[in-house]
């Protein structure tokens, strides 16, 4: 019978250097080229703690590893420069691999030199995954960048639409506004109440429609969060008082009685004067439009506690329990052929609740149902300051003839408002396009300069530049037009511009900025 083969002898019989380590780290078998790789040259290291006969290059990271494979049971691979012949180091790496018995508890471990082929093909493998992984993530970034763009680009073309369709509907606005006002100041209605009536109608269509592109422009811009605040302590009372006194040309028509409650002192909140008074007067608005003529709408200024509080009810169409809910969504109305009635398009209370929550506030809507009113309750925080009182205002001094130059290729818009300036003294010359505007401001230097942006051949950017680098500050650059977005503003005001003025502008707005010029 052939002798039975002990593992020991194979051990003597592998090439491979080779530790065999009980569960204890005491080594139980070891064959000679493991002896000369792994220990300090021993006779005989079987029996002997590990870290005790191990080479000074191997003692720490095997130790290591061994005590990292008894406590985790994974195997590790480490490293140590063997000294050759030569004098110098070459990198060789250990294997140190878990013995485990049939019941998967650690027995023992192996420790093994990975020859060089090993090694190439471990690492090889290991440089594909990393590669493969690499590649996925990089699939994946490239997938994500893409959206990115596609996002960008569609904030992009959102935005120049916003724009565009601003400047294209404010221009016609601008000449019918501008119309108005001459209509106004020639007083071509005296005497005449169907006309004056005509002119009422007219002032008030042209006003609605101002302030629902705004509202429009700012629904899109409040969902892009493109609005922002210039926050300054502001008397709530003040701007409920001045949004009263705007509505009475709407209120007037409609026979409504409009009960205002406020308080003989002021209530200051943080807010932007601006954006508060749009909220009153969309909510004050809203309050006309569904009220029926006759009917009573009330207006209330109060302070509980740390909150400032608007409260404005009517006794008007009211709101259906089913709707109370989504009176703020956008695009929300009530029945259909009243809302159709009232005209609007759903979108003025959305703007109004995202711009209370931009003030840090809350808005509620309350109604009894159909036919029983509304009522909107607005919270704001109350601040301790409070604005300076409102001094009665000065008679404006009286207006200096100015030198103005008009470049605007809307020709209604440029003819009426040549025709406002002159009369009020102005000397007014004017220009269809940006080439023109630019040689007859070298040549006729005006002090004033009002440019529309949208020029056909060269925009008004480029003739805000050229006028500049001739003028220089001899001429005060004003930019009048339809578009009103933070990026129209920033880039008139690289071009030099001192002035940036959105159509349809206020016939007093100009008047202040050209008596200052």
């Amino acid at each position: 019978m052939a002798s039975p083969i002990e593992a020991r002898m194979i051990v003597d019989a592998l090439p491979t250097p080779l530790l065999v380590l009980g569960s204890d780290q005491v080594v139980l078998a070891a064959n000679a080229c493991g002896i000369t790789t792994f220990t300090q040259g021993t006779a005989d290291p079987v029996g002997k703690n590990f870290k005790d006969v191990a080479a000074e290059i191997w003692r720490i990271p095997l130790g290591e590893a061994v005590d990292y494979i008894t406590r985790e049971g994974r195997a590790r691979t480490v490293s140590a420069m063997i000294p050759a012949p030569e004098a110098t180091a070459d990198p060789c790496d250990a294997v140190v691999q878990p013995i485990r018995r049939a019941d998967g508890m650690l027995a023992g471990v192996v420790i093994t030199i990975e020859n060089a082929r090993d090694s190439d093909r471990r690492l090889s493998a290991q440089l594909h995954t990393a590669n493969a992984e690499l590649q996925t993530a990089n699939e994946e970034l490239e997938a994500r960048l893409e959206e990115l763009r596609r996002a960008y680009r569609m904030d992009e073309e959102r935005n120049r639409f916003l724009a565009m369709l601003a400047h294209e509907l404010r221009n016609p606005l601008a000449a019918i506004t501008n119309a108005l006002s001459l209509l106004r100041r020639r007083r071509v209605t005296d005497g005449d109440r169907t006309a004056e009536h005509a002119l009422r109608i007219a002032e008030r269509q042209s006003q609605s429609q101002a302030r629902l592109l705004e509202d429009l422009l700012d629904a899109s811009r409040l969902v892009l969060g493109k609005i922002t605040l210039r926050l300054e302590p502001t008397d709530l009372v003040t701007i409920a008082r001045q949004a009263v006194d705007a509505a009475q040309v709407a209120i007037q028509p409609r026979a409504q009685m409009l009960r205002v409650q406020v308080p003989d002192h002021g209530i200051a909140v943080m807010a932007d004067p601006v954006r508060l008074e749009q909220i009153v007067s969309n909510l004050l608005g809203n309050a006309i439009k569904y009220t029926a003529p006759g009917g009573q709408i009330t207006v209330a200024v109060s302070l509980e506690a740390e909150t400032a509080r608007l409260t404005l009810t009517d006794t008007g169409i009211g709101i259906e329990p089913e709707l109370l809910g989504h009176v703020f969504d956008l695009f929300t109305q009530g029945d259909g052929g009243r809302a159709r009635a009232a005209g609007g398009l759903g979108i003025g209370l959305t703007v109004v609740r995202h711009l209370v929550e931009l003030h840090g506030g809350t808005i509620e809507a309350r109604s009894a149902g159909r036919g029983r009113g509304s009522t909107f309750v607005v919270s704001l925080p109350r601040v301790d300051a409070v604005t300076a009182a409102t001094r009665e205002a000065a008679a404006p001094p009286r207006m200096q003839p100015r030198r103005i130059l008009v470049v605007d290729d809307n020709r209604d818009a440029r003819e009426l408002l040549r025709t406002i300036l002159e009369l009020d003294s102005h000397h007014v010359q004017e220009a269809a396009d940006g080439v023109h505007g630019v040689r007859l401001a070298v040549a006729w230097t005006p002090e004033v300069a009002l440019i529309d942006i949208g020029l056909p051949e060269m925009d008004g950017y480029e003739v805000a530049r050229r006028i500049r680098k001739r003028l220089g500050k001899a001429v005060r650059l004003v930019a009048l037009t339809g578009y009103g977005d933070a990026e129209a503003r920033r880039l008139a005001a690289v071009a030099g511009f001192d002035d940036y003025l959105v159509k349809p502008v206020d016939p007093d707005t100009l008047a202040e900025l050209l008596r200052t010029a």
